[in-house]
């Protein structure tokens, strides 16, 4: 904050003169301040009205059921998840591009979520045929990390491991392993 007053200001005219003085000023430019106060405030407001129209605008456009997928709760289970890539809530971060007016980066939100919820059904109801057809467990590569996580943890003994190991290595050879990576390129089989 700058100071305007000098020491000798004060030595000068005292702390009584300037005490007067400064009231004066306050009393004086108190109403112009508290009307530009109130203007910004009634401006914030309504760039936020406006911000949200326009987001809503373009959601509606980019993608029409963002209203039954804002309520569902899948996408709110998913919106409490951490972003793979920030490690950072994605609420908090939906929440920011909102605030900001960012549509496009709103609109990827949305985006994001409905492709993976797709891929998700798509794999679960490509792990159901299998099964139906085949009769053996088919597997995901989440269910795979788990038991890599309990093996680390000690959760899971030598022998259990090997039976697991071999079952694993069973299944990737007979394609019931739901996003398996491909020994070519390393993508994501789909079958």
């Amino acid at each position: 904050m700058s100071t305007y007053l000098t020491q000798n200001d004060v030595a000068n005219f005292g702390h009584e003169v300037i005490d007067f003085a400064q009231r004066s000023a306050m009393q004086a430019v108190a109403p112009h301040l508290e009307e530009l106060g109130r203007q910004n405030a009634e401006l914030r407001h309504h760039l936020a009205r406006t911000a949200k129209h326009t987001i809503d605008q373009a959601l509606d456009s980019a993608v029409p059921n963002w209203r039954q997928v804002n309520e569902h709760p899948l996408w709110l289970q998913w919106l409490k998840e951490l972003d793979p890539y920030s490690r950072v809530m994605r609420q908090r971060l939906l929440d920011e591009a909102v605030e900001r007016g960012d549509a496009t980066r709103v609109i990827a939100f949305f985006r994001g979520f409905l492709g993976e919820a797709a891929w998700r059904q798509g794999a679960a109801n490509q792990q159901s045929a299998r099964q139906a057809a085949t009769g053996k467990p088919i597997y995901t590569r989440p269910q795979i990390t788990e038991m890599a996580r309990r093996r680390q943890k000690g959760l899971i003994d030598d022998a259990a491991w090997r039976r697991w190991e071999y079952e694993l290595c069973r299944a990737s050879k007979e394609g019931r392993v739901v996003g398996a990576l491909s020994l070519d390129d390393g993508l994501p089989v789909t079958r």
